[in-house]
């Protein structure tokens, strides 16, 4: 599948303090929608917009926001998410999830004055270590 990507949007990004008592839970939400192409658009390509909102806990901190990216998958009609396959899914969403990394790793470098916080997504989990303390 040929994908001619347009660059990533942050959104929006937090580095959050996290109160000993405040609860809560690791989130990550992936999407993607076809986009209304305009009338000089080739008829047998896609526009595609894929967006990831995430919410990653700490112990003493949460990282949270959402990027998204416009993609146009030429020589491929794509009406709903259900025409992709996992394939397809991770490679769309391959440059948010790393753009994600990069952002996390830069933010905790700075907040905590010590190397930043490793995130991997590519084994679908988190690499970093619950406290960053314990690298």
């Amino acid at each position: 599948m040929e994908i001619k990507r347009q660059k990533e949007l942050v959104e929006h990004f937090h580095y959050d303090f996290k109160l000993p008592e405040q609860e809560a839970e690791t989130e990550l939400k992936v999407g993607f929608a076809p986009l209304k192409p305009t009338e000089n658009y080739p008829k047998e390509n896609t526009i595609l917009g894929a967006r990831l909102e995430f919410k990653i806990v700490f112990p003493k901190f949460i990282l949270s926001g959402s990027v998204s990216q416009l993609n146009h998958l030429v020589n491929r009609k794509v009406e709903t998410q259900t025409d992709l396959t996992q394939e397809e899914i991770n490679e769309i969403a391959r440059p948010l999830f790393k753009i994600v990394e990069r952002m996390s790793y830069e933010v905790t470098e700075i907040a905590l004055d010590q190397p930043g916080v490793k995130l991997n997504f590519a084994k679908q989990t988190t690499e970093a270590p619950l406290d960053p303390q314990e690298k």
